[in-house]
């Protein structure tokens, strides 16, 4: 039995779990944190084992989701959970960073790159987080973007991602609800929506990275909604996801949603809260430089952010 220190945060309802990697006997890591991530123990979408970097300035960490069941790339939310760690918890103790007010800045070397955070705080309380996802970006040009068609919905593979805009949905099936993900009728559609990706073999595994968004905001001021039925045949929906966004706004400028020749644009998404309907409270922002008809760079932050529990786990 081991005793593991861990910090448990989310993003907009995206459930992250903090992990120190040296704590966790070598080559079994994969198998202990998807136990960390299974209920009854803490539970949570994807977890980050943190090492220290090669220099002072940043730190390593590997990504383990829960939907897909091993190593992922990168994580946004991630990202923003531990922007808020570092300022409210013990964590920076535990790497001897020096925290610096009002802007402080860490790299991260996850799988896709090396990711650089502004972490924005004020007399120990964190204020946001806005991580650049170039490296992300660039992974999903090398994937390869494409137009394609899933169970006579309109759709597009942005490197890993299924990504769907609303509308598409409803103009194949009328009585589709998105603010019924839990319904059975939307449910089936987006199942087997995934399923056909699958069988036209756009990846090596099954697709556990899917984005539906629309135009529609609540309120005139955002871009639009999303909401990120990762792995819907096992009820996994996400109310937030940082990638996913990213994968959107690409969605978007091929799509011509987006002016091709636009040098910098801002966008608002809203999102968190419930899992079951696309949209929310809260707000995502995503800020593209677009280069050629193509994004070149990707800023993220997420207005809510929390740290649920910290403690020790002996598993």
């Amino acid at each position: 039995m081991s005793k593991i220190d861990f910090i448990k945060g989310h993003m907009g309802g995206n459930e992250i779990v903090l992990l120190y990697g040296d704590q966790i006997q070598k080559g079994k890591e994969v198998e202990v944190v998807l136990r960390v991530l299974k209920l009854p123990n803490i539970g949570g979408d994807q977890a980050g084992l943190f090492y220290k970097g090669t220099d002072g300035t940043s730190l390593r960490v590997v990504v383990v989701d829960s939907a897909s069941k091993g190593i992922i790339s990168m994580c946004g939310g991630l990202t923003q959970v531990l922007g808020k760690a570092v300022i409210e918890t013990d964590f920076a103790e535990y790497f001897n960073l020096q925290i610096e007010e009002p802007i402080m800045r860490i790299c991260l070397e996850m799988d896709a790159g090396r990711i650089s955070l502004v972490i924005k705080s004020s007399k120990n309380k964190f204020d946001r987080v806005l991580a650049n996802m170039e490296p992300f970006v660039n992974e999903c040009y090398e994937m390869g973007l494409q137009r394609i068609k899933v169970a006579g919905v309109n759709a597009m593979k942005v490197g890993k991602f299924l990504v769907v805009k609303g509308d598409e949905i409803t103009k194949s099936y009328p009585k589709a609800k998105l603010t019924k993900l839990g319904g059975p009728a939307i449910r089936k559609i987006l199942i087997a929506m995934q399923e056909e990706f699958d069988q036209q073999g756009y990846l090596e595994r099954k697709n556990t990275d899917f984005t539906i968004y629309d135009l529609n905001p609540g309120k005139i001021a955002n871009s639009g909604r999303v909401i990120f039925p990762h792995k819907i045949s096992t009820g996994h929906i996400e109310p937030a996801c940082g990638t996913g966004t990213v994968a959107v706004g690409i969605a978007m400028v091929e799509g011509g949603e987006i002016e091709r020749d636009s040098d910098e644009i801002e966008l608002s998404f809203e999102s968190g809260g419930s899992p079951s309907t696309i949209g929310g409270p809260d707000i995502t922002k995503l800020r593209l430089k677009i280069k050629d008809g193509k994004v070149i760079e990707a800023y993220f932050t997420h207005s809510a952010v929390e740290i649920l529990a910290t403690g020790k786990l002996w598993i």
